[in-house]
């Protein structure tokens, strides 16, 4: 089970960094050549907490593919629980066109890491 503790003050206010806006909306998750389809379960510019269900996500290195905000992240797993994890965003870019499925997340994310690599 996960804690909120490193998120709220004694007094239950909010510590984030920046403010979490709830969403319903599927992803993708890659790491290496495998995605994941996973659901997005609140978001912000820093990170996002999402729905998986027997995923063996890696504690850094994963990219999630977001085709609807036209984005991808590299990302850091913050925290964990059996049915959910929060994600710290790494780097960040906007996505060129359609994610197409599992397969276009992956070229999506591989391409991703290859400029991250060049940099």
């Amino acid at each position: 089970m996960r804690s909120d503790v490193e998120n709220r003050s004694g007094s239950g206010v909010d510590l984030r960094a920046h403010p979490r806006t709830p969403t319903k909306r599927k992803a993708y998750l890659v790491d290496g050549r495998k995605a994941w389809k996973c659901s997005l379960i609140d978001i912000a510019d820093g990170g996002a907490r999402i729905a998986l269900a027997n995923i063996d996500l890696p504690q850094e290195g994963a990219f999630l593919v977001d085709s609807i905000a036209k984005k991808i992240h590299l990302t850091r797993v913050v925290w964990r629980s059996q049915k959910e994890a929060g994600l710290q965003f790494v780097e960040s870019d906007t996505l060129d066109g359609p994610a197409g499925g599992k397969d276009g997340a992956v070229t999506i994310a591989t391409r991703f890491a290859w400029r991250l690599n060049a940099a």
